[in-house]
């Protein structure tokens, strides 16, 4: 997927205007402030219909404005299509060449966008429930359909809940619910294993040539059974996996019956970044440390996209070199030249050993306007 042009209307401070894009390398150069990330961020919720910054619309749209839009023309397969969205105070409406889709998942399968913010830095040592929202956001990226099979999951969960607030039901009637909960997060917990088994040796080849911390790979920590560290300890049907949260479910349901809720399930599992054998990086390591875990994982996650569905997503990479030192600097952008994805990348100086001018485009930003530099 390329984007081909981007047209900005009242996103942050961003001013109206047209940016047209080189299909691999685009570089954007200006001191903090003037619209750099507000950029990323535009295009960021082009792919995803969010804000990375978790910002509420109110806070988007431009003071004084009652509505912003940005609208593209992205290239991908050999033909070209307009994608955009447009904000109110009151809600989001997005659009696929022209015409309105109601559905996100329909619009999503069509614009795809990989980004890494310093924020993400928080992903490592913050709560499961991000990083379980991140995962089954890629999983949705490579698997589409896992959309249908999460949301199967949702509803049977708030099924057994209801139920078990009742506290006057049959137990026929909860050996039955456990049955769907256990099948239906199997489901679930197989997509997310394989993906990581997908991610993980990226994300090694990635730590190797930026010089990271190796060892570094995703480890999934179900709320039902021991760690599983990679799909060789799953069986191709999943039965194992339906029976192990079966038996955990039954194990517990007294203590549920007392709380009201379902603690197990996939929706209480965690993923957890480790390093160097089983340590938790979330609790042992530098904040550097956790940034090149993460860098690493997006751009893994990119590699696995393009390998999944054909096609790269767009990659976005705000501030990336700013805690880089020069040899991992030049290490990173051999590694963007290797892959044949479509970059925007910020930077509060101009960095030769990304982007070299007859290779892309470099753009100043000030005071929200992009001015391309020749």
């Amino acid at each position: 997927m390329r984007l081909v042009r981007a047209d900005l209307e009242q996103f942050r401070n961003l001013v109206t205007q047209t940016v047209n894009l080189h299909p691999h390398y685009n570089l954007l150069v200006g001191k903090n402030g003037q619209g750099k990330t507000n950029f990323l961020e535009a295009i960021g919720f082009l792919g995803t219909l969010k804000s990375f910054r978790a910002a509420s619309r109110a806070e988007i749209i431009r003071e004084g404005s009652d509505v912003c839009r940005v609208s593209s023309v992205i290239r991908g397969r050999g033909m070209a299509r307009s994608a955009s969205f447009s904000l109110t105070r009151r809600g989001r409406v997005q659009f696929l060449d022209e015409k309105k889709i109601d559905s996100p998942e329909e619009y999503l399968t069509a614009v795809r966008v990989v980004s890494f913010i310093p924020e993400d830095v928080s992903l490592v040592s913050g709560p499961p429930s991000r990083r379980r929202k991140i995962i089954d956001r890629s999983v949705f990226e490579v698997w589409p359909e896992y959309v249908r099979d999460y949301r199967q999951y949702l509803r049977v969960l708030r099924q057994r809940n209801a139920l078990l607030r009742r506290k006057d039901f049959m137990e026929e009637e909860l050996k039955s619910w456990n049955q769907s909960l256990a099948e239906c997060g199997a489901t679930l917990v197989r997509k997310r294993i394989m993906l990581l088994a997908k991610i993980n040796p990226i994300m090694e080849e990635v730590n190797n040539t930026l010089d990271l911390e190796r060892g570094t790979h995703l480890r999934y920590k179900p709320s039902f059974m021991k760690a599983i560290d990679s799909p060789g300890m799953l069986d191709q049907n999943s039965s194992g996996l339906t029976e192990a949260i079966l038996g955990k479910l039954e194990e517990v349901q007294d203590r549920e019956k007392e709380v009201g809720h379902t603690t197990v399930g996939p929706h209480r599992d965690n993923i957890v970044f480790t390093a160097c054998g089983e340590r938790d990086m979330g609790r042992y390591s530098s904040q550097g440390q956790k940034r090149g875990a993460v860098l690493s994982f997006k751009l893994a996650l990119a590699r696995v996209i393009r390998e999944a569905r054909g096609a790269w997503p767009l990659v976005l990479l705000d501030d990336v070199a700013s805690e880089l030192d020069s040899v991992k600097r030049k290490a990173l952008g051999s590694l963007i030249r290797s892959m044949d994805a479509q970059f925007i990348i910020s930077t509060t100086a101009e960095e030769p050993q990304f982007l070299d001018r007859q290779e892309g485009y470099v753009f100043r930003v000030e005071n929200g306007l992009l001015e391309r530099l020749q």
